[in-house]
């Protein structure tokens, strides 16, 4: 006779982690923070367990994608955000500071008037904040075949939310920082590598694999910037 109390047990196994669907982010009830996690065997986790509200916080996980791109990733997909949660805790706050970091520049460059400062800020932050969906739709129409539906899901919207969020640290960096302009000017590749060695998570078709690649990295780095440029024409200096 079959045990019911199979019906409510997910079993993970890190060895076959490469072989997972999408659903398993949204099914999947491993919290990789647990005392009991191994790397060499399977374990069994209770649908209870993965409601645990002691999951590390959006913007500590973008740390660790930053620090450790696999294991952040890794741990991105097993914190089960919402992509309403990762913008909250990560990317609101990352574009208020870009915003923010515009003033900045009035310290170095005092022939700098406020009212270009404040284009300058609303300028950043429309451009992240409207790129974000730009992003998304776009990743849906040039993305090739079945990698599309892939950010469809909330694990696919919210690797696209943190690395979007990277990009607007390193951006912030830029303008609080300025004499080192020439060597931060070069961070937004971090962000590319960041995106490169996450895609395994993203379960591109293996013969789509290094076109989707290209496609999402040339999209998520180049709306902002497609945009901050358009702003720049359009609103007056």
């Amino acid at each position: 006779m079959e045990d019911k109390d199979n019906d409510n047990i997910y079993i993970y196994n890190e060895e076959t982690d490469n072989t997972e669907t999408q659903e398993d982010y949204k099914t999947s009830s491993l919290d990789s923070s647990g005392p009991n996690f191994s790397q060499s065997n399977s374990e069994n986790y209770t649908h209870s367990e993965c409601q645990k509200d002691d999951s590390p916080s959006p913007f500590r996980l973008m740390l660790k994608v930053m620090m450790q791109p696999i294991e952040g990733w890794k741990a991105v997909r097993r914190a089960f955000l919402t992509p309403e949660r990762a913008q909250q805790g990560c990317f609101y706050p990352l574009l208020a500071l870009l915003a923010t970091s515009k003033f900045s520049l009035m310290l170095y460059y005092p022939t700098k008037k406020l009212p270009e400062t404040l284009i300058d800020a609303v300028s950043s932050f429309v451009s992240f904040f409207f790129g974000y969906f730009l992003i998304v739709i776009f990743l849906k129409i040039f993305m090739p075949g079945e990698s599309k539906k892939t950010f469809d899901s909330d694990f696919g919207k919210v690797f696209v939310i943190i690395s979007l969020s990277t990009l607007c640290l390193f951006y912030t960096l830029a303008d609080a920082f300025p004499m080192l302009w020439a060597v931060l000017i070069f961070l937004p590749l971090w962000t590319i590598y960041i995106i490169c060695r996450g895609t395994r998570f993203l379960k591109f078709p293996q013969n789509k694999q290094i076109a989707s690649t290209f496609i999402l990295c040339l999209i998520i780095i180049g709306i902002p910037f497609a945009l901050s440029w358009i702003f720049e024409i359009l609103l007056p200096s």
